[in-house]
């Protein structure tokens, strides 16, 4: 007979140790118990032999029965029929041992002898006595096995729920971002369309015109008409590769260059590296909107903006810093968030990615301005031609 492949969650988890051992024990010691109230102080009452034998018996009982355990696991994957053949014979055999040891040691202990008319009385409660054994020990290992299969259905049904949930976390994290990526491009294409940016480019190309400098006013229609066709015809991803971010930042700062001429220098140092990993669609463009608001349109002096992005550690590190006027010393990192256009909205749409694997800090620039460091996980779309990096 093969030996059976045994899930030991399963078919072992109600009879292995301790609890095997707790129930024959147990068991066993309730058996002398009721031998010698119903048998020994009955017909040998007040003797201590008798009494002995009942508590011997016990003992040999659990050392007879042990293998009956393994002929039950040896035989638990074979059909019906092999099952009750193979333990009954087994049964039986185990109470003819313990019949045999019953007579000797209730001899040898206390000098009398057993009749043989009387040995056919000892052996059919010695097969009871088995036959209950086996009896229990398939009844508790067939209802741990119930309660196994039970659990187990729990826990696929609690596995199925929490996928589900989890699935539905997912899709309402994903149209939140979608909503966000949404709110970002009308954000963009409101700034495009607010009369004051169209005020102020359109003077500028007033000026270039009454300068006579035609080429430098053709060219900043030139790049008005290109911004506007990078946010109107931009794809629908939520997410591209940082050097097509970069194309937008540059685009939108072409435009923003012309209107303050000297007073707007860029300075752009990211690695090749960082050039391709995939961030969330028009994310950097509300920071660098900010820069200009803030740190060009607040100063007349002249005034840097610039870009360092790698990666370190297996994350993609970007400083976004400007050399503006900044703010006062004791204005608050909150009030500084707020003052900035579409800020909030960068950090929601982050944590709306990323979860909370990402960092946003904002501080100040040395020897003057702001600083914003955003720290993200890879995350590698496909090789990408290398976008110019300096506007």
């Amino acid at each position: 007979m093969s030996q059976p492949t045994e899930n030991p969650s399963i078919t072992n988890s109600a009879v292995t140790l301790p609890a095997y051992w707790v129930f024959q024990f147990s068991g066993w010691f309730a058996f002398a118990g009721l031998s010698y109230f119903s048998l020994t102080i009955w017909y040998n009452p007040g003797e201590l032999n008798p009494a002995l034998h009942t508590l011997l018996q016990s003992l040999l009982g659990i050392v007879v029965s042990h293998p009956l355990r393994w002929v039950a696991r040896r035989s638990w994957d074979a059909d019906t029929a092999r099952r009750v053949f193979v333990n009954g014979t087994a049964v039986f055999a185990a109470s003819i041992a313990w019949t045999a040891l019953r007579l000797l040691t209730f001899t040898w202990m206390t000098g009398e002898a057993i009749p043989v008319e009387d040995w056919g009385g000892w052996t059919f409660a010695s097969v009871t006595v088995f036959a209950s054994w086996a009896f229990c020990y398939h009844a508790l290992k067939y209802y741990r096995q119930w309660i196994d299969a039970r659990e187990l259905s729990i826990k696929s049904q609690n596995a199925m729920l929490e996928a589900k949930a989890f699935a539905q976390q997912e899709k309402i994290k994903r149209m939140h971002a979608e909503n966000l990526a949404r709110e970002s491009r009308l954000r963009m294409l409101n700034y495009q369309l607010n009369p004051h940016f169209f005020f102020n480019a359109l003077n500028s190309v007033s000026a270039l015109v009454r300068m006579n400098d035609k080429d430098a006013a053709t060219e900043m229609l030139a790049r008005i008409g290109d911004f506007l066709r990078t946010s109107l015809e931009g794809d629908e991803d939520l997410q591209h590769p940082l050097c097509d971010e970069v194309g937008i930042i540059n685009a939108y700062l072409d435009i923003e260059k012309i209107r303050f001429n000297d007073r707007l220098y860029t300075d752009f140092q990211i690695s090749d590296e960082a050039l391709s990993v995939t961030i969330p669609s028009l994310l950097l463009q509300p920071i660098f909107e900010n820069c200009i608001k803030h740190a060009v349109g607040g100063s007349l002096s002249p005034t840097t903006i610039a870009m360092k992005a790698s990666l370190s550690e297996g994350r993609l590190r970007i400083n976004i810093a400007d050399t503006g006027p900044g703010m006062r010393e004791d204005t608050s990192s909150a009030a500084r968030m707020s003052s900035g256009v579409g800020l909030k909205n960068v950090e929601e749409r982050l944590r709306s990615v990323y979860g909370s694997d990402f960092s946003m800090d904002i501080s100040d620039n040395s020897p003057s301005g702001f600083a914003i460091d955003l720290d993200l996980p890879l995350s590698i779309q496909h090789e990408t031609l290398r976008a110019p990096v300096n506007a």
